[in-house]
């Protein structure tokens, strides 16, 4: 369960599928508080890629400079591909807790949390009456 919810590419592809089935399901019941209602998942999905260090129970490496001339850090796979060495899988873990935190857990969780707070205002121009 653990690597499941680890993996960001399924997260994030079950976030857009929440978002497509919330639209769809708001469409057909016109009443797009249901879109809002997925909207909420959303958010929850955007937390859980956010928390993916937690989750591997492995933290965010700290960079140490390896390379005085390049500036690659220990946790670039640049520097071990520089020296013909093979990038550890340690290094590639962190890339994608930082790819997680920094970029794909903030636009998923904005993204639903805004679906979240006016999801249910796309009944005015659709003239749904819930």
């Amino acid at each position: 369960m653990r690597k499941l919810i680890a993996n960001t590419t399924i997260m994030v592809f079950a976030a857009v599928a929440l978002i497509i089935i919330g639209a769809v399901v708001g469409f057909r019941a016109q009443d797009f508080s249901w879109f809002a209602r997925f909207g909420s998942l959303v958010t929850c999905i955007g937390i859980i890629v956010i928390s993916r260090p937690s989750i591997t129970r492995k933290d965010i490496l700290v960079p140490i400079v390896m390379d005085a001339q390049s500036g690659l850090t220990q946790r670039d796979p640049e520097y071990y591909l520089s020296r013909h060495e093979p990038v550890p899988d340690w290094v590639w873990q962190d890339v994608l807790s930082r790819r997680a935190v920094g970029v794909y857990g903030p636009i998923v969780t904005l993204a639903g949390t805004a679906i979240w707070g006016f999801g249910d205002l796309l009944n005015l121009p659709f003239g749904f009456h819930p």
